[in-house]
């Protein structure tokens, strides 16, 4: 009978074929006390294991440039920046001096003390940076300990990678020809390794419980990088179902391809805005600007993590200016400083807490710091003079605090003007709806922003009081609750009576069996991580909007989560089949 393990669908597509098991090579470290007199030889010796690494990093983008784009390729960059770090590097030498110990002993203790660090971390993407780490340190024990790489293939026969994760040098040691699919026991949809696997056109499915234990190495496996589902030891009724779907949907990814430089707007003529969030200005690079209609969270913590003390004024304003440079008059939203328990600054010493995600986080912090909001504002004014900019204040819990920060904009706006400074004198001023407790007072929130943006990844958090990253209760986390639904369609009905603009820029804005409930409910702007955007646009394109506002009237009605789920599934998929069929482009 069948055995069908859950995951998080990290790359979409379907693969049919036997799953092999894959294992790390580098279990065992040799351990060695060292004589002062070995100190500066190991020292060498961690210095040429380094360049090694480097190389092969190197080999590995330039073997893969073919296939990936400028974008993609910073993940290895990333890498190479993370081996030369000057603050890892000095510790690696402290360790080998100062415990005496071999150089491998050393990259193992340095390595895993950062990657506990990033792990405790409550924010996703910092999370991921974790596996970025290991794969590092991996690669520089490959080279002290003197191992090539083994090469992950399964002698010529098409398969199924599984293990512990798939990291990035992973995808140079693979056989891309006959690998079907990706299925992991741990990781993200967003880790290096699942936005690769998305680029190299590769079915992946993460973060399946105890995927090495429950599967046997060729098991015959059906990776479903739609649902996030693997079917093991499938039906001759499975294997065709799925074969018919996988047809399918080689040809709707043509159609995506087709229809991306397309306006996103409704057959019956309704303009929807799709938008780009990104997290550092490098991310521009792999963002086809002429398919978005600006950039909708431009999340700026990450200028400020990447540094290793606050930026000046003057470099905020540099890096404000190329986003708006790059957007060429769209619109750049700015999330102000996100920081807080879960995304430490390395250079700012916050209290430990046992809830970080409901601390001294996002806007509060700025408010208890407020150098920290009047430089940032003040930059982000400065910037303004170049383009369309917009301020959103995250973590947004009571008025009074947009009021607050609102006196400090037109604070920082007298000062700029009586310096004879340029800026957009206009700029808008946003709030995210993440906190619960604000959809009930958004009347009042409103009379003092000029839009919102809703953030459903906290939001739906909150709302369930379910942590989404949590493996024994990430199943509880779903968008498609009854409870989410009615606080969005709320949320909708009250800025759209007051003609306040309002976007989505949570995860399920990139859902595209999401995108016809969304546009029912009442919003108008969408704003995803660039992969998702041209499914999305072709949701877009394909429902008119009576349709969509039917179907948001339906679901509203319905008390389950899989009733709703499977509604807007069975409403997307005869969309696939529209456009299959020759329907709206």
């Amino acid at each position: 009978m069948p055995l069908k393990l859950k995951g998080v669908a990290a790359a979409s597509g379907i693969a049919i074929a036997p799953l092999v098991h894959f294992h790390g090579d580098l279990a065992f470290i040799p351990t060695r006390t060292l004589e002062a007199q070995e100190v500066d030889g190991e020292q060498q010796r961690l210095d040429d294991a380094i360049a090694g690494a480097s190389a092969a990093i190197l080999d590995l983008s330039r073997d893969l440039a073919i296939d990936l784009t400028d974008h993609e390729l910073k993940i290895y960059d990333a890498q190479l920046a993370l081996l030369h770090d000057k603050t890892l590097l000095a510790e690696l030498r402290r360790t080998i001096e100062g415990d005496r110990v071999n150089a491998e002993v050393a990259v193992q203790r340095v390595i895993s003390r950062y990657e506990s660090v990033f792990e405790r971390m409550e924010d996703v993407a910092m999370r991921e940076r974790a596996a970025d780490l290991r794969d590092v340190g991996r690669q520089v024990l490959a080279v002290l300990l003197e191992r090539e790489r083994s090469s992950l293939v399964a002698e010529g026969h098409d398969y199924v990678f599984a293990a512990d994760e798939f990291l990035p040098s992973d995808a140079g040691a693979v056989d891309r020809k006959h690998l079907k699919g990706i299925v992991t026991a741990r990781g993200g949809k967003y880790s290096h390794g699942a936005i690769l696997a998305r680029s190299l056109g590769i079915p992946s499915v993460v973060a399946v419980d105890e995927l090495m234990q429950k599967v046997r190495s060729g098991t015959r496996v059906i990776v479903d990088g739609e649902s996030g589902a693997v079917i093991c030891d499938p039906d001759d009724e499975d294997i065709e179902r799925y074969r018919r779907l996988a047809a399918e949907q080689a040809e709707a990814d043509r159609r995506v391809f087709e229809v991306r430089f397309l306006s996103a707007r409704t057959p019956d003529g309704v303009s929807i805005k799709l938008m780009a969030n990104v997290e550092s200005t490098r991310d521009l690079g792999g963002v086809e600007e002429a398919i978005v209609d600006g950039i909708g969270l431009f999340r700026t913590e990450f200028a400020f993590m990447e540094r290793r003390q606050f930026p000046t004024e003057d470099e905020q304003v540099e890096l404000y200016h190329q986003a708006i440079e790059w957007a060429n008059g769209k619109v750049v939203t700015f999330r102000t400083l996100d920081v807080g328990g879960d995304k430490p600054l390395p250079y700012f010493k916050t209290p430990d807490e046992r809830n970080p995600v409901l601390g001294w986080r996002g806007l509060r912090i700025s408010l208890d710091w407020p150098d920290l909001l009047y430089t940032q504002v003040r930059a982000l004014l400065r910037a303004s003079a170049g383009g369309r900019a917009r301020i959103l204040l995250p973590m947004v819990t009571h008025v009074d605090e947009i009021v607050r920060c609102r006196a400090v904009v037109e604070e920082i706006k007298a000062d700029l003007a009586a310096a004879g400074e340029d800026f957009d004198d206009h700029i808008e001023l946003g709030a995210m709806i993440e906190v619960p407790a604000i959809v009930g007072v958004l009347d009042e929130v409103l009379r003092e922003v000029d839009f919102v943006s809703v953030g459903t990844n906290d939001l739906v958090q909150y709302l369930l009081a379910v942590d989404r990253d949590n493996p024994r209760i990430a199943q509880m986390y779903t968008p498609y609750h009854p409870g989410v639904l009615r606080t969005l369609a709320r949320i909708a009905e009250v800025c759209n009576a007051h003609g306040k603009p309002v976007s989505i820029c949570g995860e399920i804005a990139g859902d595209h069996y999401f995108s016809a409930l969304l546009l029912g409910l009442g919003f108008r702007e969408l704003s995803m991580a660039p992969v998702f955007l041209p499914r999305v646009k072709l949701m877009v394109r394909t429902f008119g909007l009576a349709e969509c506002e039917a179907l948001a009237r339906e679901a509203l009605t319905l008390g389950r989560s899989r009733e709703i789920r499977a509604l807007a599934r069975d409403k997307a998929q005869a969309g696939w089949s529209s456009f299959l069929e020759g329907g709206p482009s």
